[in-house]
């Protein structure tokens, strides 16, 4: 503890009941939600956020906020260079820092990200935090703020000292869980291949965790007003609702989720998980396909029915292996039939086949 600064026999008992409840969150909304709510007036903060990320996210963060307006990050990917609690604490890991100690008064007046909160009417006028020690490919970060300009006290700052660890510990375990959740058998034979991006959340549609590739569908599929921080863009959470009235009224599962756009589709599954951490979780499987064109009728003639499929869906650009799951093939078979494919429209592989297609098909 810092010199000088005592911790009474009353805040240490309040301390370890903000560690009990953090020890009980199952993931970082409920951790957000129940252990903050108590940390939170202990040290006099308004609003908290909690970011965290991982090496597969391509360092791109995740927030879960308590006290603040959903706009407050809506804008934050293009004023990221502007947090300057980010460089701060990135720069002293495991180390609490007050605003004093981030940047003077009159620079964080000026700053872009300030101006922000105060235009959403979620000022920041004092912040107070640290970069969380959760281990290695991973990392996560707290910050609380205080809406009125009076500064967090040396006391607040050792609390928060003091609590970085059990905090950090928590985190690491909702991650842990949330990957033991995405481990269930239901989606082991998807998740062998690597190849399917994967969204996991609670039934309320609330992010867990996501495969490496899914972010990448959800920014290029969901325009920035359909998004909701820590949860599934909205179009998706009305998918989810349908999905769980199909299996309360005992149907096998609800159609895929579909959006067609620009010569492709976005198709979503919704898979149902075991309830291991108590609140139903589902897995949501996402695939991003070309659009199918028939061959055309001058070209269609010289293959088989089979071959046609095969050589439209080559032609649109599907790999071997997507074909093959489409058509319920071996990859070998298709591979077989592609062979024919081209030895039929006297072609030397596929992106001759693709060009000899297209071509067609401009024609028409």
């Amino acid at each position: 503890m810092a010199k000088g600064i005592s911790i009474g026999n009353r805040d240490l008992r309040k301390m370890l009941e903000i560690s009990t409840a953090l020890l009980a969150a199952r993931d970082v909304h409920d951790l957000v939600e129940d252990a903050f709510s108590l940390l939170m007036p202990f040290v006099g903060a308004d609003s908290a956020a909690l970011a965290t990320t991982s090496l597969e996210r391509g360092a791109k963060l995740d927030w879960v906020e308590k006290g603040l307006p959903e706009a407050f990050f809506g804008a934050y990917e293009r004023m990221v260079t502007s947090d300057f609690v980010l460089s701060a604490v990135q720069s002293n890991p495991g180390v609490v820092l007050r605003d004093d100690q981030m940047i003077d008064r009159s620079a964080l007046e000026r700053n872009e990200l300030y101006q922000w909160a105060r235009q959403v009417k979620a000022p920041i006028e004092q912040v107070m935090a640290v970069m969380l020690p959760v281990g290695a490919g991973f990392q996560s970060g707290l910050s609380l703020y205080r809406a009125r300009p009076r500064p967090f006290s040396l006391r607040d700052q050792v609390v928060l000292q003091e609590l970085t660890r059990p905090i950090s510990l928590a985190v690491r375990n909702c991650r842990s869980s949330a990957k033991a959740v995405l481990r269930d058998e239901a989606l082991e034979a998807l998740l062998e291949g690597g190849t399917h991006a994967i969204v996991l959340v609670r039934s309320s549609g609330r992010e867990l965790d996501r495969t490496a590739g899914a972010a990448g569908l959800l920014d290029r599929w969901f325009e920035p007003a359909e998004r909701v921080t820590g949860s599934l863009p909205r179009p998706l959470l009305a998918g989810l609702a349908r999905a769980q009235d199909a299996r309360r009224a005992g149907e096998k599962g609800a159609r895929p989720w579909k959006k067609k756009r620009n010569g492709a589709s976005l198709r979503v599954k919704f898979l149902a998980l075991s309830e291991r951490m108590g609140e139903p979780s589902w897995a949501l499987v996402l695939r991003e396909v070309p659009d199918v064109r028939p061959v055309p009728e001058e070209l269609a003639e010289k293959l088989t029915e089979r071959e046609r499929a095969v050589a439209s869906r080559a032609g649109c650009g599907w790999d071997d292996k997507t074909i093959a799951q489409a058509m319920k093939n071996a990859p070998e078979t298709v591979k077989k039939q592609l062979r024919s494919i081209y030895d039929k429209l006297d072609v030397r592989d596929r992106r001759k086949l693709m060009l000899l297609l297209h071509e067609a098909w401009l024609d028409v």
